[in-house]
């Protein structure tokens, strides 16, 4: 594909500065941190070709070549510093029917239909409004795109790292990423790069591969120069394993008011994690939600006996019920006594 073979430029290392203006001629091959199949995408005029990463001291530079045609491209990005999400169907901008496993949804850059008037790049907050979760514009970015519905192009993203990393790069940063093509919203996915075998266009994706790039290998709180991206990049695969509450405990059964009780949860893979306590009249009265539920962690929720209002509830019979994913389910009763 002509396309394509107007990229290749040899020892591409870092650092190197990206002219943010949406053509690709720039990148090179050793930059190419996800090839992908140019025909494997079912759907006729929509394709992901590559995804492209390098960086200076400055900046993060992503790109992506593709192809769209009334369909969504996205591209998700893990920071590694603990926030965003598992599950994007709930977002407040582009929500699609996407879970993580092993990586975080956190920064995301978006478009509709070839079409940049439509997208653009956001954080993921984590944080719940109005039952959405909600999502910013991430400060200092610069995003171009050149391509025309259903033929071939490409969007460039400059990420500023103080804008990625308010606090610092971490020792030993890595991200984590993954191209998408996506429906409209609530739906599943058509494609994947690197490619997820589950993704399906009308029902949950799990996506379980992605690509992992180490940008601070020396541990030194600065991106590496000298550094060859391919070289740094690895492709992880998180095994599927039947989702279970491995761990469902209260610390006392019977709780008198005025003190607490302890509910530890675990997982046997990743998943949100609801805990949701009802009196004996199935009124809800206190809550606890994890977005980001991992394998293998004790997720501890101390209930002081006060519902959602900061009173403290009745004498009584509670009903504690947690909850894994969509369908994963158990519960416990309490007896609250004075």
């Amino acid at each position: 594909m002509t396309f394509l073979l107007s990229l290749i430029l040899l020892g591409a290392t870092t650092y190197k500065t990206i002219q943010v203006d949406g053509n690709l001629d720039d990148w090179g091959f050793d930059e190419l941190v996800i090839p992908d199949s140019p025909t494997d995408c079912p759907v006729t005029g929509n394709e992901i070709y590559g995804v492209y990463v390098t960086w200076d001291r400055n900046n993060l530079y992503v790109a992506c070549s593709y192809k769209l045609q009334q369909k969504a491209l996205l591209v998700v990005i893990d920071r590694g510093i603990g926030k965003g999400v598992h599950d994007i169907n709930n977002l407040d901008w582009y929500p699609r029917n996407f879970q993580f496993y092993g990586m975080n949804a956190d920064i995301l850059i978006a478009l509709w239909n070839a079409d940049l008037g439509t997208g653009g790049v956001r954080e993921i907050t984590g944080e719940v409004v109005n039952n959405r979760v909600r999502t910013l514009p991430l400060p200092s970015v610069s995003v171009q795109n050149k391509a025309l519905p259903g033929d071939s192009g490409g969007i460039e993203v400059s990420l500023p790292f103080s804008s990625l990393y308010p606090s610092g790069i971490p020792n030993g940063a890595s991200i984590k990423i993954v191209a998408l093509i996506a429906g409209s919203d609530h739906e599943g996915g058509v494609e994947s790069a690197p490619d997820n075998s589950a993704i399906r266009p009308y029902q949950a994706s799990p996506v379980r591969r992605f690509v992992e790039i180490c940008i601070d290998a020396d541990s030194n709180l600065l991106p590496d120069s000298g550094v060859v991206p391919v070289a740094v990049k690895k492709i992880v695969e998180i095994p599927e394993k039947p989702l279970k509450i491995s761990t469902f405990q209260l610390s006392q059964r019977s709780i008198r008011i005025g003190e607490s009780v302890d509910i530890d949860i675990e997982i046997s893979d990743y998943a949100n994690i609801d805990v949701s306590i009802y009196d004996e009249y199935g009124k809800l009265v206190a809550k606890r939600i994890w977005q980001n539920g991992v394998p293998g962690q004790i997720f501890r929720y101390s209930w002081d006996l006060k519902d959602l209002s900061g009173r403290e509830v009745k004498q009584g019979i509670y009903i504690v019920v947690v909850k894994a994913g969509e369908y994963v389910r158990e519960k416990r009763a309490i007896f609250v006594y004075r």
